[in-house]
C-alpha cells in the first residue's frame, strides 16, 4: 500500500511540473488576423522567447476567414487536452468567442454563433499537421 500512494504521488508531482513547463511555452500575446496580414508575426511566450508565426499558414487562414474576421479573431490559439472520466482525449479551445469561431471556419469551412469549443482527437490532428505555428497544446494542471 505504502508502494503505491509514493508512485501515485510521483505520478501527481511530475503531472503537476510537466503541465508548468507547458504553460511557459504558451503565448503571453496574441495578435488580430489583421495585424498578422500586416506582417506582425512575432509573439512573445511566457518564458520571454519570441515565436514566429509561419507566413504561409496565416496566408492560408486570411483565405478562408472572412474579412470582417480579421480585425476580431486572434492568433495563435490554444487548446488544451484533456481526458474525461471515460478516457475519451479531446482538445477545447481557449479563448473567446472569436478564436472558436474562428476554429469551426478552419475546421468546418463555417461557422455558428457559439464557434467549436472542443476538438475531437482527429480534428486535432488535422489542425496541427496544417497549421503548426498556429495552435499551441496545454494540459490542465
Amino acid at each position: 500500500m505504502k508502494q503505491g500512494k509514493a508512485t501515485r504521488r510521483y505520478i501527481e508531482t511530475r503531472y503537476r511540473e510537466t503541465a508548468k513547463r507547458l504553460a511557459q511555452n504558451i503565448p503571453r500575446e496574441t495578435v488580430t488576423l489583421y495585424e498578422a496580414s500586416r506582417g506582425r508575426v512575432r509573439i512573445t511566450l511566457y518564458s520571454g522567447e519570441t515565436h514566429i508565426l509561419d507566413r504561409a499558414e496565416v496566408q492560408s487562414i486570411l483565405e478562408i476567414a472572412p474579412p470582417y474576421f480579421w480585425k476580431l479573431a486572434r492568433i495563435p490559439i490554444v487548446l488544451r487536452y484533456e481526458k474525461t472520466a471515460s478516457g475519451v482525449a479531446r482538445y477545447v479551445v481557449q479563448g473567446d468567442s472569436w478564436q472558436k469561431r474562428l476554429v469551426e471556419i478552419i475546421v468546418r469551412g463555417d461557422y455558428s454563433p457559439e464557434g467549436l469549443g472542443e476538438l475531437t482527437v482527429s480534428q486535432f490532428q488535422k489542425l496541427v499537421a496544417r497549421y503548426r505555428s498556429i495552435f499551441f497544446v496545454t494540459i490542465s494542471p
